[in-house]
């Protein structure tokens, strides 16, 4: 029964708005959309299609409103009339269900052409009791199954998606379109805002026995995420997301993460109490991108782990990151529960929401880095490098931080002890 239960996999579900936006998206905690205008250039009296995608993360029902503000004036405070059917729609999302809304809207006389008239999209969300969260906030696997033909979601893709909201709003999206200077003659239109859903929760039956089948092809992949083959593209991923997050970090830091993130692709699941390689987000994740797409079993397995699995392995590490260093420390780091929302916390970060926190930096990631140092090492690495770096780095951090995060930086100078002295006690040299 046990090994039963070990060789069953419960996969999130899958990322159907990302698939289509190649990643772009908008997060507001249990929903996330992605804003397009298609085609980018129009005529007077010709129509174009606000495209909103609405991606339902949690396991609740979901009522949206959306409301549309159209231009009155050019940028030379010249008038300008566009027609739509409705400038706010009211919608139902059921758990979990991902939808495009299609919303006509069309430029009238006396309208001018021009370039970069804008169309504001303000969308808000009630859900009848505060759902679980069915999606992680960065997105997840790609799906296997959907709604809509391929030729339906190649149209989709065709869309510039945008990956910001207006003035950093939480709610109001701004997509941009031009006029072009031919006039278009007058017709009747029929302008309908469309509904279309996209995937619904009855599609993850499917999901997941597609992705259950790929439980052998997925174990031989994780067989060859080896630290020599994972840990430099690791290395570059760490630095770039980071980065891109308005998160900086030092050399020593960004080795430290790509430590603990290539123990837990690599051994750490098996040797760590508690843990198993099936039971671990990213190798949940690595069954349905097999499923979605299974050519790429034969995929560089840096590659793969870098492109489909970063954000899973994060997760992980990130748990696993406090097992590691717990014997350690003498500080109370909480249950397995708490740890794995404060996971959830940082990928919601990681997913554009909030500001930057060095805590999620340190705690347990580079201090998980510290521990596994002398276990990850590659030919011709020196352990004593990255220790060297993270004592520079952690007194220049120190010198700016306050409140919770000098106890962090306490635990911080304590692991670091320990490691010099591990590594003086192995003779290695410096």
């Amino acid at each position: 029964m046990l090994r039963e239960q070990i060789n069953r996999i419960e996969p999130l579900y899958p990322d159907v708005l990302g698939a289509i936006t190649g990643g772009r998206r908008i997060s507001m905690d249990a929903l996330q959309c992605a804003l397009g205008i298609f085609p980018k250039r129009t005529f007077v009296n010709q129509p174009v299609e606000v495209i909103l995608i609405l991606q339902n993360m949690v396991d609740q029902p979901m009522q949206i409103k959306v409301g549309l503000q159209l231009p009155s004036q050019d940028r030379k405070g010249n008038p300008v009339v566009i027609d739509t059917p409705k400038k706010l729609i009211t919608l139902g999302l059921r758990p979990g269900e991902v939808g495009v809304l299609n919303i006509p809207i069309v430029a009238l006389p006396p309208t001018a052409p021009g370039t970069q008239f804008p169309v504001r999209v303000a969308v808000r969300y009630r859900t009848p009791v505060e759902g679980n969260a069915v999606r992680p906030p960065t997105g997840g696997a790609p799906p296997s199954v959907l709604s809509i033909s391929n030729f339906k979601l190649q149209a989709l893709r065709e869309v510039e998606f945008i990956a910001h909201t207006w003035n950093e709003s939480t709610d109001v999206m701004t997509t941009y379109f031009d006029i072009a200077p031919n006039r278009m003659p007058p017709t009747k239109l029929d302008l309908r805002v469309r509904y279309e859903s996209l995937w619904t929760m009855e599609e993850m039956a499917e999901e997941r026995e597609l992705a259950q089948a790929k439980l052998e092809d997925a174990r031989r992949v994780a067989t060859g995420m080896t630290r020599s083959v994972v840990y430099r593209p690791l290395l570059a991923a760490v630095e770039e997301h980071f980065g891109e997050r308005g998160m900086p970090l030092h050399p020593g830091e960004v080795k430290a993460i790509a430590k603990i993130m290539t123990y837990t692709l690599d051994e750490g699941l098996d040797l760590e109490p508690g843990f198993s390689l099936e039971s671990s987000r990213w190798f949940q994740t690595l069954c349905q991108v097999l499923a979605h797409d299974p050519g790429l079993e034969d995929e560089d397995r840096g590659a793969l782990a870098v492109r489909y699995l970063f954000e899973a392995a994060l997760y992980d590490a990130i748990v696993l990151g406090f097992a590691t260093i717990d014997p350690k420390v003498k500080e109370n780091l909480g249950d397995l529960a708490e740890r794995r929302n404060y996971a959830n916390r940082v990928l919601t970060w990681f997913a554009g929401q909030g500001e930057p926190d060095l805590s999620y930096v340190y705690l347990p990631l580079v201090m998980g880095g510290v521990v596994v140092n002398m276990i990850v090492t590659n030919k011709g690495d020196n352990p004593w490098v990255m220790i060297d770096e993270l004592n520079e780095a952690t007194r220049g951090r120190v010198r700016l931080v306050s409140g919770e995060v000098v106890t962090i930086f306490k635990l911080m100078d304590s692991l670091l002890a320990q490691a010099e002295d591990a590594l003086r006690r192995a003779r290695i040299p410096r």
